[in-house]
């Protein structure tokens, strides 16, 4: 169902009532007051890859905390890392709910050599020592599911943590040992 608002159209708002049920909440970037980016480029979907990463940031449990948390990311990666846009496709927040950064067929700025080819999914929060919480650990692996019967993943794409493509400790220790037990996680890229 697509619905138009405002008389000028300078608006267009889409609502989507036919995604698949395991989809969660996916907060979209007007909803957070994200940006508009500097520039976009297309991704050939579907994707093959999937790089997790943490944000190192506080954590966030509500809407709310969250959006800003979001603001700031987006602020951080256009203003001092002069991206065109936030890097990671989508980030799962404390609330359990994921939001939208670069979003659906857009190239990300979060592991070089692996933008073009994969979908950038962050977790708010530091990761190193301690694990996100359930509601995160599951909007996660059901977003991966939506985004496979969406057509955007491969069906058989490989995860991996950002630390076996760039020098980094993403997404953080506690964080990489409990991906390694998801289906799709590949110990090489």
């Amino acid at each position: 169902t697509v619905e138009f608002e405002n008389v000028n159209y300078s608006k267009i708002y889409i609502q989507f009532t036919d995604w698949p049920r395991i989809c969660p909440d996916i907060i979209q970037r007007s909803q957070w007051e994200g940006r508009t980016p500097v520039a976009v480029d297309y991704a050939i979907v579907p994707v093959n890859y999937v790089v997790v990463h943490h944000t190192v940031t506080p954590e966030c449990n509500s809407k709310s905390s969250c959006s800003e948390i979001m603001r700031s990311i987006q602020n951080f990666h256009m203003d001092n890392l002069e991206f065109h846009d936030i890097g990671y496709n989508f980030i799962v927040g404390g609330d359990g709910n994921v939001y939208e950064g670069a979003g659906w067929h857009k190239v990300g700025a979060h592991t070089r050599g692996y933008n073009s080819r994969s979908l950038g999914l962050a977790f708010i929060g530091n990761f190193s020592d301690k694990l996100p919480n359930p509601k995160q650990l599951k909007a996660a692996e059901d977003f991966l599911q939506c985004a496979v019967e969406l057509g955007e993943l491969d069906r058989s794409y490989k995860l991996f943590g950002a630390r076996q493509v760039s020098a980094t400790l993403s997404p953080g220790t506690k964080l990489y040992n409990t991906i390694q037990n998801w289906s799709h996680f590949s110990r090489s890229p």
